[in-house]
């Protein structure tokens, strides 16, 4: 079986992983009061909080900033350039927007406000003393000014500053998502002041427009105005360069167009173009007739050289008739030979006909030759003559043409000024027109109006609470679970079982004071006839089918089914610690045991802090410490009067060792004696951790039983304790846990029962 110590090391590791909504729920169900104390604590300071505030009442005034205009009659708004914009687009707006609204929050715009409504003499700033009791000035440092009112707010630096943060912090600025809107709000103890303060401020900022762009419009105006003497005489004189330039360049006309020296230029070289492929014509004319080819001469009758030239032309058109004689001859002198024969007397007149066309060919061919390079020689001498005239009114261009660029430059720079001139000239006429017909950049959608009187602003309670309510269970759910996170102790019996491996013998309620001690002491006495008949109106009367004593029956009836043998006789009931009810659970339990008509001693055996004697309403008197010292007359036990079947042994006197005494071979003989005398013997012990005397106990003990209380008793302590005795404890010995202590309205008494403090076939639910 898993040990409880391992059980505990591993659910120390893993017992908050493992939470559900069931468990959360648990914890906050138990932890109710502190939960509770939270939302309460702070719905208390929210009422204090909201009693002592001064309430401030909210007025709200709206504005809607207009596209930038392009100015009346159709003037441009800028001055140095075109800046008109139609601001269509969304990002020009939203920059326009976002730009008036901080010139609402601007320090500018709220000092103006201060003095115009001599703000610093209301409540929200620095008002006057009242006279009684006062409060030291270092408490309230911020509301109280650094320098005297007497000083003007410029010259004041720190009660400035003082004065712009609570401005500041009572105005709100914010533009209206989607539209071109900005609502400006102000708050204010007095209402009427509140929306003076909104109006004026919007009426500021139409003042600090209006006042920038006229400075700016005059400004403009007066600096154009001193540049306007010195651009005309600039201007001026870069155009009585230009004419002078213009002349010794030798152009005429308004803009020069009128070249003399690059028209005669482009004409020689033009002449030059046309002089050069004349050349190249007779050149190849010539290269041709100089081959003395008939056939390639010839094809010279189609160019372009050839047909100027008309004696050349003539020639290669004769050319081309001797040739087609020639081959007319030829083919009449081989049709001739072929029909004749060679020897035929006719064949000599033919071939001397063909020799007399050949030799006029080769004639002709000759004289062509000499026509073409005739040509060719001239038109050389023409293209020469023409490139030396171009190359002479080339040097002549070049000449001119630094004139020619320095004109350029000059004629460039003089209009460009005089064209900055009219510019500027026409704008500052128009910044004057301007200066009067500049219109506002917003305009007053809903001016601010004084806010009702029973509808402050602040405080706003239903705000206030449900924040106070919200923080509450937030914090309050927090300091729960902390406290759980921090809390060592058993909350609950799932974590007793778990802890220990085992089930619960029991789960018994916790004792209302008016149903155990005062019952059990009223009457008083040392005889124990009171007490007796206490215990039987518990047991027998009309408690006897309360939670309590069902619990008690239901411990006993698991006791007497723990072995399948002979129920346990020998029963040791020890804890952990004090103030775990163990001492109680003993006394309830022998009370229980007697009803039933079984002999039961009760034992106690705290020989360090005996108690039962006090619970029944005894005195002290000599006991087990007596019987363990081997006292010559051992103490015997007091019978209950009212119970006869329930006897007391009381624990005597303290001993020095109690652990040797308890360990004794006495002790075993007393316990032997006492199994021959009653049915049941229910021992008393001191808790498990501290001291040795349960330990020793358990050994003797045919059950043990170990008492836990939620919120009292430790996880370390009830899993240390349990191993502790299950290791010592006899062979067929019961070991068995009961939570005491237990709410019956908690979760955990109803998990285990299956009700809520009901009785069964009773009225309660």
């Amino acid at each position: 079986m898993t040990s409880p110590t391992h059980i505990l090391e591993r659910d120390a590791m893993a017992v908050y992983d493992e939470w559900t909504v069931a468990d959360l729920l648990s914890i906050l169900r138990r932890r109710r009061r502190i939960v509770l104390g939270m939302v309460f604590a702070l719905l208390l300071l929210v009422t204090l909080y909201c009693l002592l505030i001064t309430p401030l009442y909210q007025a709200t005034g709206e504005i809607e900033i207009q596209r930038e205009p392009s100015g009346a009659f159709g003037l441009d708004n800028g001055v140095l350039g075109d800046t008109s914009h139609e601001a269509s687009d969304a990002l020009e707006n939203s920059m326009s927007i976002e730009t008036q609204a901080g010139i609402l929050e601007s320090d500018t715009l709220a000092l103006h406000v201060i003095r115009a409504l001599d703000l610093e003499s209301t409540q929200n700033f620095f008002p006057a003393k009242k006279r009684g009791l006062t409060i030291p000035g270092w408490i309230f440092f911020w509301r109280s000014p650094l320098e005297p009112r007497s000083v003007p707010l410029e010259e004041a630096p720190n009660r400035r500053y003082v004065a712009l943060r609570i401005f500041a912090r009572h105005l709100t600025v914010q533009p209206v998502t989607g539209t071109r809107l900005i609502e400006i709000r102000y708050s204010d103890p007095d209402p009427a002041l509140a929306a003076r303060v909104v109006n004026r401020l919007v009426q500021a900022l139409a003042d600090y427009t209006f006042q920038s762009r006229l400075a700016q419009t005059s400004e403009s105006s007066s600096w154009l105005a001193g540049q306007m003497s010195g651009l005309k005489k600039q201007a001026e004189a870069l155009q009585t360069k230009a004419i002078g330039l213009q002349s010794e360049a030798g152009m005429y006309g308004d803009n020069g167009s009128h070249d003399v020296v690059l028209a005669q230029l482009e004409n020689l070289n033009q002449a030059l173009s046309q002089a050069e492929l004349n050349r190249i014509l007779k050149e190849a004319i010539d290269h041709t007739a100089q081959s003395g080819d008939p056939e390639l001469i010839s094809g010279l009758t189609a160019s372009a050289g050839a047909e100027e030239t008309g004696g050349l032309q003539h020639s290669l058109e004769l050319i081309e008739t001797l040739r087609s004689r020639e081959s007319t001859a030829k083919a009449e002198l081989a049709q001739d030979e072929t029909r004749y024969g060679a020897a035929w007397p006719g064949m000599q007149e033919r071939q001397a006909q063909l020799t007399e066309i050949q030799k006029s060919i080769h004639d002709e061919v000759r004289r062509v030759g000499e026509r073409a390079h005739a040509d060719y020689e001239i038109a050389q001498r023409a293209e020469d003559t023409a490139r030396e005239e171009f190359e002479k009114q080339k040097t002549l261009a070049a000449q001119m043409n630094d004139r020619r660029i320095a004109w350029t430059l000059a004629r460039q720079e003089a209009d460009e000024s005089r064209r900055l001139y009219d510019q500027l000239f026409g704008k500052l006429k128009q910044a004057g027109v301007l200066e009067g017909l500049h219109t506002s950049s917003f305009s007053i959608v809903n001016p601010a109006r004084i806010p009702p009187g029973n509808h402050p602003k602040s405080p706003n309670l239903p705000l206030y609470y449900a924040a106070a309510l919200g923080a509450g269970l937030f914090l309050g759910c927090a300091g729960a679970i902390t406290c759980e996170f921090t809390d060592r102790s058993i909350t609950s019996l799932t974590e007793v079982e778990r802890l220990t491996g085992a089930p619960l013998f029991s789960v018994i309620p916790l004792l209302e004071p008016s149903f155990h001690l005062p019952r059990l002491l009223r009457g008083g006495g040392s005889s124990g006839v009171t007490a007796a008949a206490s215990w039987e109106l518990q047991g027998t009367g009309s408690a006897s089918g309360s939670p309590f004593s069902e619990s008690l029956r239901t411990l006993r009836a698991s006791l007497m089914l723990s072995r399948s043998s002979a129920p346990p006789q020998v029963l040791l009931v020890t804890g952990t610690r004090d103030a775990e009810g163990k001492s109680t659970i003993a006394l309830n339990l022998a009370a229980i045991l007697a009803h039933q008509g079984a002999q039961v001693l009760l034992v106690d055996g705290d020989l360090r802090r005996p108690a039962l004697h006090r619970y029944l309403n005894m005195p002290e008197s000599p006991g087990l410490s007596e019987a363990l010292a081997g006292s010559a007359a051992p103490p015997e036990p007091q019978p209950l009067t009212a119970l006869p079947s329930l006897a007391l042994l009381h624990a005597g006197r303290k001993p020095p060792f109690p652990s040797e005494l308890i360990a004794s071979r006495r002790m075993e003989e007393l316990l032997g004696g006492w199994r021959h005398q009653y049915d049941f013997i229910v021992l008393d012990s001191p808790p498990v951790l501290p001291f040795a005397d349960a330990l020793v106990l358990s050994q003797m003990s045919d059950a043990t039983l170990l008492v836990a209380r939620p919120g009292v008793t430790a996880k370390p302590a009830i899993a240390r304790s349990y191993r502790a005795l299950s290791l010592q404890m006899a062979q067929n010995a019961v070991l068995g846990v009961v939570l005491n202590g237990v709410r019956e309205t908690s979760a955990e008494y109803y998990e285990y029962y299956g009700y809520k403090g009901s009785r069964y076939g009773g009225t309660r639910t």
